[in-house]
């Protein structure tokens, strides 16, 4: 039996924004695939609009990695948002906190953390909220495994190696 064969399966669900984490999509990976079923998203991540399916063969993946990156524009547009209301509070209390509420979701929106893999030469780039860091660096290091067991797996040299010390093992115990 292979190596990666056993306790290989991992399905996750991902909230594709911080503005609304009730959508979610999926990524899995098993000893064949690396799936990723996400919903898109417009307008700041308020609005589902199509899905990204992607799927792609453990035997495909070169490289991947996990990176934290701000986007200054929603940051900028957030806080913006924000202390312009808090001035401004007085005079609409209702309209302010949920002015208030949506610069801070604005702002929240503007941290991402991406998970990228490179498959065939082509890099792909998948974008998440802050708050989904760990689960995403946890799913990363699964689908690295993974691929280092498939790699493993297919390693002819090692097995050579290893079979060769089986049989001098064997020989010497004989004796």
């Amino acid at each position: 039996m292979s190596n990666i064969e056993t306790n290989t399966q991992n399905s996750e669900k991902f909230a594709v924004s911080a503005i609304t984490p009730w959508i979610k999509g999926t990524m899995d990976v098993d000893s064949h695939y690396l799936t990723v079923n996400l919903p898109n998203t417009v307008f700041f991540g308020l609005i589902p609009a199509g899905k990204r399916k992607d799927r792609t063969p453990i035997s495909g993946i070169t490289s991947m990695h996990t990176d934290r990156k701000y986007k200054l524009g929603k940051i900028l547009l957030g806080a913006l948002i924000v202390l312009s209301t808090i001035g401004n509070i007085g005079n609409s209390p209702v309209g302010s906190i949920v002015l208030i509420l949506l610069g801070a979701l604005l702002f929240a929106s503007g941290i991402v953390t991406t998970f990228s893999y490179e498959r065939s030469g082509v890099t792909q780039t998948i974008t998440f909220p802050f708050f989904e860091s760990n689960h995403v660096e946890q799913f990363e290091q699964h689908v690295s495994e993974i691929v280092s067991a498939y790699q493993d797996d297919r390693n002819v040299r090692m097995h050579s190696e290893k079979n060769a010390q089986t049989i001098v093992d064997g020989i010497n115990n004989k004796k």
